[in-house]
């Protein structure tokens, strides 16, 4: 099976499930675990020496691992009083794991999981970033209520949060980016209290979406049909007004971003900009596991289930596309497998966000 795709993530990730429908139609054999510490639902055990370092009776290397969104272990029960310590070797063990995995096993990761690991830290994304003269807002992270007012003082900011979240609340959902001026920024001890990301608020145009598969990117912008654009355009995805379209970045946009890809270690990633009053591209933020199947729900032959399917088959940076044009998710969504994803996750509608 040297030819199969790994794939680690939980269960019923529909991109799992779409983009193991695509290989599977492609030919390429498909092998699917939960995470690292749970390799095809085994006990684990890592052997080395001086003359070797393996994943014994792990089958042959595929020939690429989408490193997706791994479930990290879960502490077998013990006694009461074992709980912390069986917890922490758990957490250490797979700890020990991330950082080795591809030297453990020499396949092409998307994305290597110490890089993923790494990158889902917000301020090296920026120190990054800057590095490579991408533009992006001015930011405060942290809960130092001197420095968010300070940034404030000559405008608006956009507070968010490190990690996504939503609160439900009457009426509807209430999303974590919020825009703050400085009549109106929380009390010093609300700031205090929880650190955050404040950004200055760009007068944005529009957003961007960019999904970057190894060589080859493909670039959204999103913005609403009428009025100025969404301060969060994730929650709006389904509104009337929502329109997206296909565009092709500056040459030396491209060029920094796979800049940023190589600085970070990153083969795969959705990459978020936003469009200022200038038509300047400003940099917020890259989502290394991000989703990217809802771009062809709203513009049917962008083709970034193909991209990623070939991508994966492939098992390099450098690739071409299958001409196969079945390969789509209205074709997907017609099929057996998302007929039995949909009955098992109680999906209403026929998309995939």
């Amino acid at each position: 099976m040297t030819h199969a795709v790994h794939m680690l993530a939980f269960e019923d990730d529909p991109h799992v499930i779409a983009l193991r429908w695509a290989l599977e139609r492609m030919g390429v054999p498909v092998v699917h675990s939960t995470g690292l510490a749970q390799w095809r639902g085994r006990e684990i055990g890592v052997e080395i020496g001086p003359g070797h370092a393996r994943l014994p009776d792990m089958g042959d290397a595929p020939i690429s691992v989408w490193n997706r969104r791994p479930q990290a272990p879960k502490p077998k029960p013990g006694l009461p009083q074992d709980e912390a310590f069986l917890a922490g070797e758990w957490r250490t063990f797979y700890e020990n794991l991330v950082a080795t995995a591809p030297q453990l096993l020499p396949s092409f990761w998307v994305n290597a999981p110490a890089a993923a690991w790494n990158a889902e830290n917000k301020l090296l994304q920026l120190v990054a970033a800057r590095e490579i003269g991408l533009t992006f807002p001015d930011t405060v992270m942290g809960n130092d209520a001197g420095a968010v007012r300070r940034l404030a003082q000559n405008g608006r900011v956009v507070f968010k949060a490190f990690r996504p979240h939503a609160w439900q609340e009457e009426g509807g959902v209430a999303a974590t980016t919020t825009i703050l001026d400085n009549d109106h920024l929380p009390d010093t001890r609300v700031i205090e209290f929880c650190p955050g990301i404040y950004q200055r608020y760009v007068e944005k145009t529009s957003d961007i979406r960019v999904t970057v598969a190894g060589n080859r990117l493909l670039a959204v912008r999103l913005h609403r049909r009428s009025r100025e654009a969404y301060v969060d355009w994730r929650i709006h995805v389904l509104d009337k007004d929502f329109f997206a379209e296909q565009i092709t970045l500056p040459a030396a946009l491209e060029q920094r971003i796979q800049a940023l890809m190589a600085s970070l270690g990153l083969v795969f990633g959705c990459l978020d900009f936003v469009v200022d009053a200038d038509g300047a591209y400003q940099f917020l933020e890259i989502n290394q596991a991000g989703q990217f199947l809802f771009l062809e729900d709203m513009i049917p032959d962008i083709g970034v289930m193909r991209m990623m399917a070939s991508f994966l088959a492939a098992g390099a940076r450098d690739y071409s596309v299958v001409e196969d044009a079945s390969l789509t998710m209205a074709e997907f969504r017609a099929s057996e497998a998302y007929a039995a994803m949909a009955d098992r996750l109680h999906i209403d509608e026929p998309s995939i966000v």
